[in-house]
Parts: C-alpha cells; sequence; structure tokens
C-alpha cells in the first residue's frame, strides 16, 4: 500500500475495518481428512493480511493446479497466526510468520503448518525479518503515534534462536521496513511510507550499526546483487557499490501514472511496478523503460500491487482487493502473458516459496 504515514495507515484501515465485515466465506472448506507429512513442499504460499478476524495463509503448488486457503487454521485446529500477517521468514525447517496486529511471531513446520512455538512479548509492530548466527533480527515500527509520544519509536529486535527470548533492540526511532542479509551483514531499510532514504548496515557479530548507506529520498524497496545494491524511489533507481558506498549508476524515473516501487531481481532482469503495470529492464541496460511489460485489472482503492514477486521464470501479482472479502494473485509468464488468476484470502500482500 502506498501509505504517507502511520497515521495515515491506521486511519484507513480502521475504516475499512469498522465499516465492513471480514469473511471467509467463499473460501473453500477445510480438507477435513489428516494432511500427507511434507503436505505444503513444491509451491509457495500467499500471506492473506486479513483483517480484525485475523490473517490466513494460502498454499499454491507450482503447477497451479491445487490451492488450499487457511491452511494455519486447518492444520492448528481454527487457531490463527494473528491480526495482520505481514510476511514469513524461513530457516531450515522451519517458517516464521509475522503478525504485525498482534505483535507476535508463529513458528510453524514449513512443510506441514504444525505449530511449533510462537514469539509473543517484546515486539511492537513487528514487519520483516532475517535470521543470521544464531539470531532472528525483526524490523519493528512501534506505536503508530506522533514522533516524541514514545521514548524511541522503531527498532531491531534481537532474539535467541534457541531461546525465543529478545536480547537486545537496536533503537533508530526512524521507519523501519525491509531487511535482508549479505555476507553475515544485515541491511535494514531505514524508510517507509514515502519518506526515509537510509539502509542501515549492522555487524552480525557485535549487534551494532557500522555503516548507513544514503540513497535518494522516499525509498521502498531494495536488493542485493553480486555486490551491488539496488535502491529504488518513487522516482529514481540507484546502483550503490556495498564495498564503498559510492553511487555507481541512477535513472530517473518518470511517470504520470504515480511512483515506482516493488523492486525485483531476477535472472539479471530488473523488474518494479507503477501502478497497476509491471516494468522490466536488463541489469545493463543504460536507459528504464518507456512501456510496461504489462498491466492488470484492479478495482482496489489501496490494493493496487500490494504483493509482488519475480521467481522461477514467473511473475507473481496480489491485489489487495476491498480488505475485507476474499481477492486475488495473478501469474504471468516473464513476457507478460497471463496464466492463472487464482481466488485467496483477505488483502494478500505477499508469496513466499518453499521449494
Amino acid at each position: 500500500m502506498k501509505r504517507i504515514s502511520k497515521l495515515l495507515t491506521m486511519a484507513i484501515l480502521s475504516g475499512f475495518f469498522l465499516n465492513s465485515c471480514s469473511s471467509d466465506d467463499d473460501i473453500v472448506d477445510p480438507i477435513e481428512e489428516p494432511q500427507p507429512e511434507q503436505a505444503y513442499s513444491d509451491g509457495f504460499f500467499v500471506l492473506n493480511e486479513g483483517g480484525s478476524g485475523g490473517g490466513s495463509v494460502t498454499f499454491i503448488d507450482n503447477d497451479l493446479q491445487n490451492v488450499e486457503n487457511e491452511i494455519y487454521q486447518q492444520v492448528n485446529a481454527e487457531d490463527d497466526p494473528g491480526q495482520y500477517i505481514q510476511s514469513i521468514f524461513f530457516n531450515e525447517d522451519l517458517a516464521y510468520i509475522v503478525s504485525n496486529g498482534s505483535n507476535m511471531i508463529t513458528i510453524v513446520d514449513r512443510y506441514t503448518f504444525e505449530y511449533v512455538d510462537r514469539i509473543d512479548s517484546g515486539l511492537l509492530s513487528p514487519r520483516y525479518g532475517v535470521i543470521e548466527n544464531g539470531k532472528i533480527y525483526v524490523t519493528n515500527q512501534g506505536n503508530y503515534e506522533a514522533p516524541g509520544i514514545t521514548e524511541f519509536d522503531d527498532f531491531i529486535a534481537i532474539i535467541d534462536l534457541e531461546t525465543l527470548e529478545i536480547e537486545q533492540t537496536i533503537e533508530t526511532n526512524t521507519v523501519l521496513e525491509y531487511i535482508h542479509e549479505e555476507d553475515g551483514l544485515i541491511y535494514v531499510q531505514k524508510a517507509a511510507f514515502g519518506t526515509g532514504n537510509e539502509i542501515a548496515v549492522i555487524d552480525s557479530n557485535s549487534d551494532e550499526i557500522i555503516t548507513t548507506i544514503g540513497t535518494e529520498e522516499t525509498l521502498n524497496s531494495f536488493e542485493i546483487e553480486d555486490g551491488v545494491l539496488y535502491a529504488l524511489s518513487s522516482n529514481k533507481l540507484e546502483k550503490i557499490d556495498l564495498a564503498t558506498g559510492e553511487l555507481l549508476v541512477e535513472f530517473e524515473i518518470n511517470s504520470d501514472a504515480g511512483n515506482a516501487g516493488n523492486l525485483e531481481f531476477e535472472n539479471d532482469m530488473i523488474y518494479y511496478t507503477i501502478g497497476n503495470s509491471v516494468f522490466m529492464m536488463e541489469e545493463s541496460a543504460d536507459t528504464v523503460p518507456e512501456e510496461a511489460l504489462f498491466s492488470y485489472t484492479s478495482n482496489s482503492d489501496y490494493g493496487v500491487m500490494y504483493g509482488f514477486e519475480v521467481e522461477n521464470d514467473r511473475i507473481y501479482i496480489a491485489d489487495g482487493g476491498d480488505f475485507a472479502s476474499n481477492s486475488f494473485v495473478e501469474i504471468y509468464t516473464t513476457s507478460g502473458e497471463l496464466i492463472e488468476n487464482i481466488e485467496v484470502g483477505v488483502g494478500p500482500n505477499g508469496f513466499y516459496f518453499n521449494d
């Protein structure tokens, strides 16, 4: 969602959820038979943010033939993974489901989705996580209050992987969002909702910020490939040398259709979105594309391109819909041909591959 501030975000979402009732009535009835071992391998999860009644996870196999909704509730006796579930990250045989609205991380077996454990203290609006050096690093956006209301706002929680206890927090008092690990370093995006222009770099041995990489204002997403950091803002794409912090090249992105977002890097190709359109360019290109690869149809006021991913020669799009009823995802070839439109849960926001 293209949000300007935390307060605006919560105001918009509150309006949705107060004026409509979240319902999963149209979702395929849960399968009552016992699930086979490794039922959820060789496919991908769609994370459905959900409404006031909690989120859900959809599993779709790689052939796009088997679609199972609410798999967590099916496996775990109608328990749910929390309100406004935000993201998933993996470690070995486990999947960690981050619930932004319930301030918790639910841990399940990634192949059976059976409940394993839960982290439910010390988090405050958690967003994204990675695991490195026996620790979990999770970005937290703190209270959705005006700056100065709390002692500190956004922070990175560092959690012991074995005990699941928070060992340390790194307070930034700047909005935090995406987090990536590369060669033992943790890269944290200090930008979201149309503000911010920095990426903090944390040494996973000392758990200290060792440097900060500056980017264009309105940074919204970044990727790391072959020693280069690709940073996308609303109207600029930058390539930055990771070792030196030197700006290698920058591209102006001008569009009347809206701001650029959802940066992805796959097979030496760069992908990003503007409005309801997908753009693609070669990594070695010296100009940005003028024409979109394709566009899709959406009636959503705030959920256009709510989830986006490029993986295994396919492009995946999630539409947020009205955030009160089931919505859909679409899968395309990398040449822009629609393969499938699939109904999923409420507010789908991301794709996570379990191959």
